[in-house]
């Protein structure tokens, strides 16, 4: 390991990690890839591959994790939530979530601060083009009263429906 002073004068640190893992050329990038997704979830710092075929020690394929780049010491924000394995966390906190309510979630986390009235919510996420628009309201309070304190990510608008605000306290995991 490593440590340097960057030009902007905040300390860096240089790791290198080796891992070897046997698997197909076509399977490869997108494990190192996984591998350093998690890796830099958990620890927050910026990481870069490079994936070799057994034998070659310069021609490897870099793999780079683009637009989520934190400085270190800089924390993961405290909502993740990973639509694959259908689990939200809360500060590293598994949740448990109903299949209704993480649809809800999601959906609402993937369009940040636009305004979703019930019946739109109910097409959306429930796939039904009427009922209940209450039966929304119940899903919703279920979900804050699994997030708050910690988070307030939902904002009620009165009268219209329901907003999404947290999009600097969550990460989706795609």
């Amino acid at each position: 390991m490593t440590q340097s002073v960057a030009v902007s004068g905040e300390p860096t640190v240089e790791l290198t990690l080796a891992l070897r893992v046997s698997t197909d050329s076509e399977h490869a990038a997108a494990i190192a890839a996984r591998l350093l997704e998690s890796f830099e979830d958990t620890v927050g710092v910026t990481l870069t591959a490079r994936t070799f075929q057994a034998g070659e020690a310069n021609s490897g394929q870099v793999v780079e994790l683009a637009g989520r780049r934190r400085r270190l010491g800089e924390s993961a924000p405290p909502l993740r939530i990973e639509p694959d394995s259908r689990r939200v966390l809360l500060r590293g906190e598994v949740l448990e979530f109903t299949r209704l309510e993480f649809d809800l979630l999601l959906f609402l986390s993937r369009n940040p601060d636009r305004v979703f009235d019930r019946v739109t919510l109910m097409a959306q996420v429930w796939g039904l083009s009427g009922g209940n628009g209450r039966t929304v309201d119940v899903h919703i309070r279920k979900i804050r009263g699994k997030l708050e304190p910690a988070l307030t990510p939902i904002t009620t608008v009165r009268g219209v429906g329901y907003r999404f605000d947290g999009t600097a306290e969550v990460f989706i995991a795609d």
